[in-house]
């Protein structure tokens, strides 16, 4: 790898349409809008102006996208792979260990993005990386932390627990157990019932050893659990023959979308509304929307239960126009 200047990248990349210089010092808190939705306990997401969003493709391109993670075990904000993924690692086990990570992003501060950064500074090619290292901080951080909703944030998110995954595999190849990671969701599974739980039971102190002492594992959210009940993780259901499939509650979410739609177009259109208001809020949807987010759910269901789009739905259709 021939490593260059970081202005050098930059312009390579533009071609003289947008200045380096700006890329240096325009303020941050300029060049993005932070979304309230209203709900209760609802997270802020920011969006990005143009100018925030160019300076975050560069960077993405040239070196958040380059930070090394474990592509064995992780399998989120990566091109071609999805939750589903995370979870077929699984679909053989018996005890299960499911947890995520409280306040992920929020946890993400600027201290453990400079260090992440500068750990991976072999990956990219900017020659002068540590010059540059605290603006790109400060154009990454917003507030002291990694926001939802800036497209650096996704692959930042994969590499900060670049060390932790390592170990994590590590540990569970040790004990022949399976181990995935999916943003903050964590899923350990195996044979053995006590393998699993003592696995289970060093998440915590193994995120502060390897990762940071500000990651807290979510107490609410952390099961064991095993074949004999139900097995639901990410959605997704792991049925006993080791199928994947969705879960009862997404089926039934996209049956009644679809009836609404084929009966009552109004009422699909206040559905989608409400579902909608999170990512949308202060946004009219027009006629397009309401049709992607349909589409959205099918091809979702789709690419992970096929089966069940083109024989269960197809005949739920039928039924209900007869």
């Amino acid at each position: 790898m021939t490593k260059q200047p970081l202005q050098k990248l930059f312009d390579a990349m533009y071609h003289g349409k947008h200045s380096f210089d700006d890329f240096l010092r325009s303020p941050v808190d300029k060049n993005y809008e932070v979304i309230e939705t209203g709900d209760f306990g609802a997270r802020k997401l920011f969006k990005p102006k143009e100018n925030l969003k160019l300076y975050h493709r560069f960077l993405n391109l040239f070196l958040f996208e380059l930070l090394p993670i474990n592509e064995r075990v992780v399998f989120s904000y990566r091109k071609g792979f999805s939750a589903l993924n995370a979870v077929q690692q699984h679909t053989q086990s018996k005890y299960f260990f499911q947890t995520d990570i409280q306040s992920f992003f929020d946890c993400i501060d600027q201290g453990l993005t400079k260090s992440t950064i500068l750990a991976g500074e072999s990956n990219c090619p900017i020659a002068d990386l540590p010059d540059h290292v605290d603006r790109i901080v400060e154009l990454v951080c917003i507030d002291g932390s990694v926001p939802v909703g800036l497209p650096a944030s996704a692959p930042l998110s994969n590499a900060v627990l670049f060390n932790f995954d390592n170990e994590m595999e590590r540990l569970c190849q040790r004990s022949e157990l399976s181990y995935s990671r999916y943003a903050d969701d964590i899923i350990i599974s195996g044979q053995k019932q006590d393998a699993v739980q003592e696995i289970g039971h060093a998440v915590q102190k193994t995120l502060h050893q390897f990762s940071s002492e500000k990651f807290f594992i979510h107490h609410g959210k952390t099961r064991f659990f095993q074949v004999g009940g139900k097995i639901k993780i990410l959605g997704m259901m792991i049925l006993p023959n080791g199928k994947i499939s969705i879960d009862t509650k997404k089926k039934n979410e996209l049956e009644v979308l679809l009836f609404f739609y084929l009966n009552d177009r109004e009422k699909f259109k206040s559905i989608v509304n409400q579902a909608k208001r999170r990512t949308d809020a202060g946004r009219e949807l027009v006629k397009d929307d309401y049709i992607a987010y349909l589409s959205g759910n099918i091809n979702y269901v789709d690419s992970i239960d096929p089966d069940y789009t083109d024989t269960g739905l197809h005949s739920w259709r039928e039924e209900r126009q007869r």
